[in-house]
């Protein structure tokens, strides 16, 4: 036996204060080749190994596939998160521009030296309708946007 391997069955860590003695290869040459069998033992038959084989290998195969779903919906909502990403940006700088355009027709028709005055259905529909804008984009936002697509992406 090389002088590695003995250093290193020699040096395998043993309780602190215990006086059991170092284990050798010599040690594993004269172990018994039959244990004998006390009533704690569960005796285990070829077929049984091999059933038992089988099972961990239908487990391991279905654990694999259920790993890659699961990487796939992963994937899938990155995906969705970076198409959805350009949107949303879009739809908030839309609704800050057209808010900005209501507020500037308001302004303009508050100032009497202007002259610029709009019909009363005209305020009627500009408020209303960037009220409608803003209630629904951030609606949108609230409940995540474009659930559609993320429901879709879960299954």
């Amino acid at each position: 036996m090389s002088p590695i391997s003995r250093t290193i069955l020699s040096s395998s860590p043993l309780p602190e204060g215990s006086n059991l003695p170092t284990i050798t290869v010599e040690d594993i040459d004269r172990a018994p080749e039959v244990s004998e069998v006390s009533k704690d033992d569960t005796l285990v038959g070829p077929d049984q190994l091999r059933e038992a084989l089988v099972r961990l290998g239908e487990d391991n195969a279905a654990l694999r596939q259920d790993l890659d779903a699961t990487k796939k919906r992963v994937k899938t909502i990155e995906i969705l998160d970076q198409l959805i990403e350009p949107m949303a940006q879009r739809s908030f700088w839309f609704m800050c521009s057209y808010c900005g355009m209501v507020a500037l027709m308001l302004l303009l028709h508050g100032c009497e030296p202007s002259g610029f005055k709009l019909p009363e259905s005209v305020l009627q529909f500009l408020v209303g309708s960037t009220a409608t804008t803003v209630i629904g984009l951030v609606g949108m936002v609230l409940t995540g946007i474009f659930v559609g697509a993320r429901s879709n992406g879960k299954g």
